[in-house]
């Protein structure tokens, strides 16, 4: 299969001030894309816009006005990654409200606000790829991990109901499940057993530029074909 261009095409990254998404906007700008990086810090982002040409927009995606802003200045993106996500390692019966809630508050109604809005977009157009960063978390459940699983259990639901409903309208919606990525999202789990847990891991994590190559093979993929889901592990990870 040839890899599609990407000169000229709109993408949407959120979550772009670090990590997956950051790699993802500097990897798909490479790439001759037009690229929208948002995420919650400025600096970072200008940071990002130091090392490719790109546009970025700072906000929080949990404000909903923020969102509706965000999804109108994206309206004609042909390609939108979404990837935002917060994560915390905690044994269930230490977890509090505010981890539950802050969680699914960003992983799954933050997620969902933008793809409503982006997708109903493409609809319309009759065309663009959506592409959910999940988690192998989508599919399996870890101890100390339950809540994050959750999360991803839902915005895995969420994902496949889209691929469903959107594809008689040509739109493409893929998955991507990584495993464990070396970046900052573990840097709230401080409990003794995670910490424990994390420094014993037996391989090495993926990176993720790793990730992100995941990422420009799904956007590069021929029009008739759609990668669906695409899960990545690291080498020795069970």
């Amino acid at each position: 299969m040839s890899a599609q261009p990407l000169s000229g095409k709109q993408v949407l990254i959120t979550g772009a001030s670090a990590g997956i998404g950051r790699a993802c906007a500097v990897l798909l700008a490479r790439a001759g894309a037009k690229v929208i990086a948002t995420g919650r810090r400025e600096e970072e982002l200008a940071r990002l816009r130091a090392e490719v040409p790109l546009r970025t927009i700072a906000g929080d995606l949990n404000d909903a006005a923020f969102a509706a802003e965000l999804a109108g200045a994206a309206r004609d993106v042909d390609i939108f990654v979404s990837n935002a996500g917060v994560l915390k390692y905690a044994p269930i019966l230490d977890m509090t409200d505010e981890d539950v809630e802050t969680m699914f508050r960003t992983n799954v109604l933050a997620a969902f606000r933008v793809l409503r809005a982006v997708a109903k977009s493409m609809v319309d157009r009759r065309g663009g790829h959506i592409i959910v960063m999940s988690s192998i978390a989508a599919r399996e459940v870890y101890g100390l991990a339950g809540i994050y699983c959750a999360t991803k259990h839902a915005l895995c639901a969420v994902t496949r109901s889209l691929r469903l409903e959107l594809q008689a309208s040509g739109v493409k919606v893929t998955e991507i499940a990584p495993g464990m990525v070396d970046t900052n999202i573990r840097a709230t789990s401080t409990h003794p057993r995670v910490v424990e847990a994390i420094k014993n891991r037996k391989f090495a994590p993926l990176t993720s530029e790793e990730v992100a190559e995941a990422v420009l093979y799904a956007a590069q993929a021929a029009p008739n074909c759609c990668p669906d889901l695409i899960e990545l592990r690291p080498r020795g990870a069970a």
